[in-house]
């Protein structure tokens, strides 16, 4: 693979008038593309090499790919007949009633699950992460379905061995250790506090299996006030012993908000030096999605997953991290140019072009060339006005064109 993106263009600056950033100044430029790498960038002016292998990006603006980090392959009813959520009296009735339901739609697991993989793709994502469920109900066939799928994609797929029913409470430890030893990436969980009534138990074993195997853990945890508390400090106290910084994710954490005073600037200074990563869908219940904005400002990191997409959970989704980025700004009253740009990097692993003084950051010589193109005309009106996005490409690999 060697071939030249040319007349594309690259963000380099924000435009100031006086104090206020009014927008982006952005460069048209040519990149040099060898087997998923990017080895040059130059003006496109510089550009004067005739008959390489070329792509004409037509003057859209360069973005980095998008990272799904939190959705559920196996569960998705994607391309069977409509039907609404059926009653659940609590979580476990509603987890419990959600096999026999999923076993007998009209399209397998493998077929659901391409049709949200496939969503998602054409919603500009590069890479994924998916929660699959293991537990003695179900055993390894779902895993092993979104195993396959996988391997016949262009793009990665971390699989998350999840334990719905509970770790402890569903025995499925064993089960766990068996999806670890085929190739998933973590170790999930669910609410240690409340659905495995032990959760410094259910803690200590989620770790021993995640430091067994070398894979990081990423758990759900939506327990609030003392549950939802003591299950966060734990997680940032195991994290430290094992030295586990930058591998353990909590998704949903409902009970940061629940922190107050000295030992919320603790927990959240904590969060941040031991690299514990959070994860959010954007809900939209009130006092319910984490403070995102005062924990970026602690330097915590922060991810958007999807989440549910018309599963046995909800009727809702519609696999667009667009749709959730630009939700998030509105509940969080994001509108200028600078935490617009920033913002990106909550759907992109990290990544922006730009930081927050202005400095390109991407891209850059030795970069993967996993990007997507957009009629935006800047990171933040990607972010605000959901641009559309006409192609991605996976180091160098068009998944979406």
């Amino acid at each position: 693979m060697n071939y030249w993106l040319t007349n594309v263009l690259i963000e380099t600056n924000f435009i100031k008038e006086k104090d206020w950033v009014k927008g982006t100044q952005t460069e048209l430029s040519a990149i040099h593309i060898i087997d998923g790498k990017i080895v040059d960038i130059i003006p496109q002016q510089e550009m004067t090499l005739e008959n390489e292998n070329s792509m004409d990006a037509n003057h859209q603006l360069l973005l980095p790919g998008l990272v799904e980090k939190h959705c559920h392959l196996d569960k998705s009813k994607l391309g069977t007949p409509w039907t609404p959520v059926t009653p659940a009296k609590n979580l476990v009735e509603r987890f419990e009633t959600e096999i026999p339901i999923l076993d007998n739609l009209n399209k397998s697991i493998s077929e659901r699950a391409n049709n949200l993989y496939q969503l998602e793709v054409a919603n500009g994502v590069t890479s994924f992460r998916s929660h699959i469920d293991i537990e003695p109900a179900t055993e390894l066939r779902y895993f092993d379905a979104i195993v396959k799928l996988r391997n016949q994609v262009n793009t990665p797929i971390d699989i998350v061995a999840f334990p719905q029913h509970g770790l402890l409470r569903s025995n499925s430890s064993q089960l766990i250790e068996e999806a670890l030893k085929k190739g998933a990436n973590f170790v999930g969980g669910v609410d240690p506090y409340s659905l495995d009534g032990d959760y410094k138990a259910s803690l200590a074993e989620t770790f021993r299996l995640a430091t067994t195997y070398h894979v990081g853990i990423d758990i759900h945890v939506h327990d609030r006030q003392e549950a939802g508390k003591s299950t966060i400090k734990e997680i940032i106290r195991l994290t430290k012993k094992y030295h586990m910084q930058d591998n353990v994710f909590i998704s949903h954490a409902f009970g940061l908000n629940d922190f107050v005073g000295e030992e919320r600037k603790q927990v959240f200074t904590e969060l941040a030096e031991q690299g514990v990563h959070i994860v959010t869908s954007v809900p939209i219940t009130p006092n319910t999605i984490p403070p995102i904005m005062e924990l970026l400002s602690y330097g915590v990191k922060v991810h958007l997953g999807c989440d549910n997409i018309y599963d046995c959970w909800s009727p809702y989704g519609d696999g667009s991290l667009q749709e959730k980025m630009a939700r998030l700004g509105e509940l969080f009253n994001i509108k200028n140019q600078e935490d617009l740009t920033q913002l990106l990097g909550l759907m992109t692993d990290g990544i922006t072009t730009l930081d927050e003084h202005g400095q390109l950051v991407w891209p850059n010589v030795n970069d993967d060339a996993t990007y997507l193109l957009t009629t935006a005309n800047s990171s933040a009106e990607f972010v605000a006005r959901k641009s559309p996005i006409t192609a991605s490409f996976y180091k160098g690999i068009p998944i979406k064109e």
